[in-house]
């Protein structure tokens, strides 16, 4: 994106309490997004869902960074967006860097190290699960309950209302190892507020990623939640805390690039827990890219021993063109539920199709 505006300012007072006498640069930029999507659903019982939808998007992003008298550098982030209709805060972070000792980071809204990793499978475009409407979360999409497929689960308990350590980056043999440690008192329950007052369990998250030179990289992350209840065997399972791991190896040679990841969750409190496996290739050439990729997410504990598959496959191109970026996208889902074992396996299926020109300033 382009800078509308970089202001280089020489007195922080009041901007930056941290300091007095460091410059600190602030930058304004934003797009504006205009898409069509159509949607085809076949299943269940909704009668909401499907059909077609032109939108507009239109973000504003607010960034700041200084330096302080000890040579630490501070940043902040605010990110605004119109995507659900109304004016919403959808990111802010805020994060020193203190040189050899590493990087200490808030996550108010979004922007944790384990939600960066819920995902790194390559796209033109959106996920496979992403595009539009097509899915908001594991269990559900906004048109209805019928169909959905989102894999990415990962992270999403500490991405939000959480604090992290990043250590500095070690390079070995060509290879470079970064780690990150994320802390959140509130756990499942978004930001946290100056007030306090929240409820959530405790939960921790652990990142690690390998980038090596010849352009393999492997990464894991291990995300824990703190069981604070008691409500005993729920469709056969355990009250207990929540686990959840992912690993994935991502590999680029020249304009393509490949990657593979899977990712299991056990539930909180002997909630529905998740599997998935995702893989895509991109191919990049100059101001065009191709994607395709394909995702699979099992919900088990529906009843004693029942469990929804969901297969989704996707094929995205994009094109850019100075500050204007065309992208088109088609992706399809199939899920079928089976209620228990020896019951007949029902079938739900929701495509969709989506073009988005976009503009960056």
């Amino acid at each position: 994106m382009n800078k509308l505006k970089t202001i280089g300012l020489s007195a922080l007072a009041g901007s930056m309490a941290l300091t007095s006498a460091n410059a600190v640069d602030y930058t304004v930029s934003g797009d504006a997004a205009w898409s069509y999507t159509n949607e085809t659903y076949n299943g269940g019982t909704s009668a909401a869902a499907g059909g077609d939808g032109i939108a507009l998007d239109t973000s504003i992003y607010f960034d700041a960074s200084g330096s302080l008298d000890n040579g630490w550098d501070v940043s902040f982030g605010l990110d605004f967006d119109t995507e659900t209709g109304t004016v919403a805060n959808t990111s802010s972070q805020s994060a020193i860097t203190m040189g050899s000792m590493g990087t200490i980071q808030i996550n108010q809204i979004g922007g944790s190290a384990t939600n960066a990793i819920d995902d790194v499978t390559p796209s033109a475009w959106e996920e496979v699960y992403g595009m539009g409407t097509i899915s908001t979360g594991t269990q559900s999409n906004p048109q209805s309950v019928e169909v959905g497929g989102d894999v990415g689960f990962f992270g999403s308990s500490t991405n939000s209302g959480s604090i992290q350590y990043t250590a500095p980056a070690l390079e070995t043999a060509g290879a470079t190892i970064t780690a990150s440690i994320v802390y959140d008192p509130n756990a499942n329950n978004g930001t946290t507020a100056h007030q306090g007052g929240n409820v959530g369990e405790t939960g921790m998250g652990y990142v690690l990623k390998i980038a090596h030179e010849s352009g393999l990289e492997v990464g894991a992350g291990l995300e824990t939640v703190e069981s604070d209840k008691n409500y005993g065997a729920t469709a056969g399972r355990d009250s207990k805390d929540e686990e959840s791991v992912t690993a994935y190896v991502k590999y680029s040679m020249g304009p393509i690039t490949a990657a593979y990841q899977e990712a299991y969750q056990d539930t909180l409190d002997g909630g529905k827990d998740f599997e998935a496996e995702m893989y895509s290739v991109a191919y990049t050439a100059g101001d065009v890219s191709v994607s395709w990729g394909e995702t699979e997410v099992t919900t088990k504990g529906l009843a004693a021993d029942g469990h929804e598959t969901t297969s989704g496959d996707a094929i995205a191109v994009s094109y850019t063109m100075g500050s204007m970026t065309i992208q088109a996208q088609r992706s399809e889902q199939s899920r079928s539920t089976v209620a228990t074992t020896g019951s007949a396996a029902t079938t739900r299926d929701l495509d969709e199709t989506g073009i988005k020109v976009s503009f960056a300033f």
